[in-house]
């Protein structure tokens, strides 16, 4: 993160495992969901959809729920089009295409298991 204003990234991380590069924007929120106008890098992130090896997505931790996902740009996509304004636990039991990251509640934070995210297929 940089205290400039001028100054934009497209995602939080960038990470590569061979042949995958992963491109995560990390978002904590207190409640159930997450309001999809809260996720700015939305319009970077589409831009790397359907190159071949790139994975985009979001990391949502719901901490009052001790709840951790990643939920895939193309899912979000799916949830603006369809008309949802925000993504979380109901949007998971409705189906869309949201994985849970296994977690562990420690004292304060979740310790994850991002192992998870190597096994995306091509578009998630």
């Amino acid at each position: 993160m940089n205290g400039f204003k001028a100054i934009s990234n497209i995602s939080d991380f960038i990470g590569y495992s061979y042949p995958n590069i992963f491109y995560l924007e990390c978002k904590s929120h207190k409640g159930a969901s997450l309001p999809l106008v809260n996720i700015s890098q939305y319009e970077k992130l589409v831009t790397k959809v359907g190159i071949k090896g790139v994975r985009v997505g979001v990391i949502l931790w719901l901490y009052e729920k001790d709840r951790v996902f990643y939920i895939p740009i193309s899912t979000i996509t799916a949830l603006k089009k369809d008309g949802k304004k925000s993504v979380g636990i109901k949007a998971v039991e409705e189906g869309y295409n949201i994985i849970e990251i296994p977690s562990v509640k420690k004292r304060v934070f979740c310790d994850s298991d991002y192992s998870v995210l190597l096994n995306l297929k091509e578009g998630e």
